[in-house]
């Protein structure tokens, strides 16, 4: 029963979750959006590989007086998680529990480690080719194409090229260096990374490359949010005009490289933000969306325990 139930629970949230994709909401709150893709993606998972471990529930009889009431402990917990121990639920709980987090694992590796030789690369390449630029505490790059962006990792770096510096004004340029400190400032690499890993990790699921591509998305309007604190709005779609169709490389964070028609459209044109309850309430409906796995899974254990068919005998007792 709890297996199915988690199984089902996880079946549930990677069907609905893709309803998010472009939900106005998000848009008015970027960072709840972001949450709640990140809760999702994590809820499945859990929910998953935790299916997986209440099928692997021992059911093996111990012998000997201790392993009397280990024995009576043991089946009762089976009993209450319904775990048959036959060999294909065996195999199907060693599957979930197993192979989904050494995948996921294996996936999360290889990216990172890309992404970390993509970085130093372009950090290379920023010593040979590049200058520091106290003043807009950027790196400065030789190029007639006008382009930003920011590498995250132990050395945080904005880079701008000599085209952006020329084609951007004053206003402009303060736009895009908010925008790309906002990026370090939050860690949005983080989140961005754990997407990409599950959409590379599991390619047949819908929800997973949805969460991806919103979480890309997302992440560019929190920034711009953040600019629009310190820089005149029309300045930073002015600037995301100018920069529009720049290609960042692999592991940085560009302002102009995601949806900038629409990031435009919502500078100049900006929604009505969450009030504060729906924000809380948003958020707390996320994190339930990662408690339920746990909860579900919790249950038939502590059920299992609160029957007194667990308890060890007082101190100084024995076993006959």
């Amino acid at each position: 029963m709890t297996t199915a139930a988690l199984l089902i629970f996880a079946a549930l949230v990677a069907a609905l979750a893709p309803r998010m994709t472009g939900a106005a909401w998000t848009n008015r709150a970027p960072v709840l959006g972001v949450v709640a893709w990140q809760a999702a993606s994590a809820g499945v998972v859990l929910a998953v590989a935790l299916a997986g471990l209440t099928l692997l529930v021992p059911t093996t009889a111990f012998s000997g007086s201790l392993a009397d009431i280990l024995n009576a402990c043991a089946m009762t917990i089976a009993s209450a998680y319904n775990s048959p121990g036959r060999l294909p639920e065996t195999v199907l709980g060693s599957l979930l529990a197993g192979v989904v987090p050494l995948r996921l694992c294996s996936v999360a590796a290889t990216t990172w480690a890309r992404d970390r030789v993509s970085r130093r690369k372009v950090q290379a390449s920023l010593l040979l080719g590049a200058r520091p630029e106290p003043s807009l505490g950027a790196m400065l790059v030789e190029s007639d194409r006008a382009a930003a962006f920011c590498l995250a990792g132990r050395q945080r770096t904005v880079v701008l090229t000599t085209g952006a510096l020329a084609a951007l004004s004053a206003e402009e340029l303060a736009g895009v260096l908010a925008h790309e400190q906002a990026h370090l400032r939050a860690h949005h690499h983080l989140a961005v990374s754990a997407s990409r890993i599950l959409s590379r990790a599991f390619p047949f699921l819908p929800m997973f490359i949805g969460a991806r591509l919103e979480t890309d998305r997302l992440v560019e309007l929190l920034a711009d949010d953040a600019a629009a604190q310190r820089v005149n709005r029309v300045e930073i779609a002015s600037a995301l005009l100018t920069l529009a169709g720049m290609k960042a490389p692999s592991g940085a964070l560009a302002a102009a490289q995601s949806a900038a028609a629409e990031r435009i459209t919502r500078l100049l044109k900006p929604a009505q933000s969450v009030r504060p309850i729906h924000r809380i309430l948003g958020a707390a409906l996320a994190f339930s969306v990662v408690g339920a796995p746990l909860a579900l899974a919790a249950a038939p254990l502590l059920s299992a325990i609160s029957s007194g068919l667990c308890s060890l005998p007082p101190t100084g007792g024995g076993w006959s």
